[in-house]
C-alpha cells in the first residue's frame, strides 16, 4: 500500500469532532432543547460528539430534577438527552460550576456524566473541528 493511499485511508476512519456547550439550566428549559437535539444529530451523523455543561448547565443533570421531570412526562429536554445518550454523545459536567454556581454534589449528577474542571473545555475546544455554544 503506497504512502498517499494509507494516509487517505487513515483520514476517512478519523471521525470528525463537535463539541455542544450548555450553560442555561431549568431556569430557562426552552435554551436547554437544542443543544441536545442538534448533539443527537451530529452522532447520528457520525461525528464524535461531545456535550459540555457548565454555568446553569449542570442544574440539568441533577438525579432529582430528571427524575420530578420524568414523573410529569413531556419535557422536551429529557426527550432529547435520553435520545443523545442513546446516541453515544459523550456528557461532561464542569465540577467548578457543579459546586459553586449550582451548589451541587458529584453524587446529585445523573449517571454517565463525566465530572471534569474547567480546563477540559479548554482541551475539547481545541481538540474540536467545531465548537457550538448554547
Amino acid at each position: 500500500m503506497s504512502q498517499t493511499t494509507a494516509q487517505s485511508q487513515g483520514q476517512e476512519e478519523q471521525k470528525k469532532k463537535i463539541l455542544i456547550v450548555v450553560t442555561h439550566g431549568p431556569e430557562d428549559l426552552d435554551r436547554t432543547y437544542a443543544p441536545l437535539f442538534m448533539a443527537s444529530i451530529a452522532a447520528s451523523m457520525e461525528y464524535e460528539t461531545s456535550v459540555f455543561f457548565m454555568i446553569k448547565g449542570p442544574l440539568l443533570l441533577s438525579k432529582k430534577w430528571q427524575e420530578e421531570e420524568r414523573k410529569k412526562g413531556g419535557n422536551p429536554f429529557i426527550h432529547f438527552f435520553d435520545m443523545a445518550k442513546d446516541n453515544g454523545v459523550k456528557m461532561y459536567v464542569c465540577v467548578q460550576s457543579l459546586k459553586d454556581m449550582c451548589h451541587m454534589n458529584e453524587s446529585d449528577v445523573v449517571d454517565g456524566i463525566e465530572l471534569v474542571g474547567g480546563s477540559t473545555l479548554i482541551d475539547l475546544t481545541l481538540d474540536a473541528d467545531r465548537t457550538l455554544f448554547f
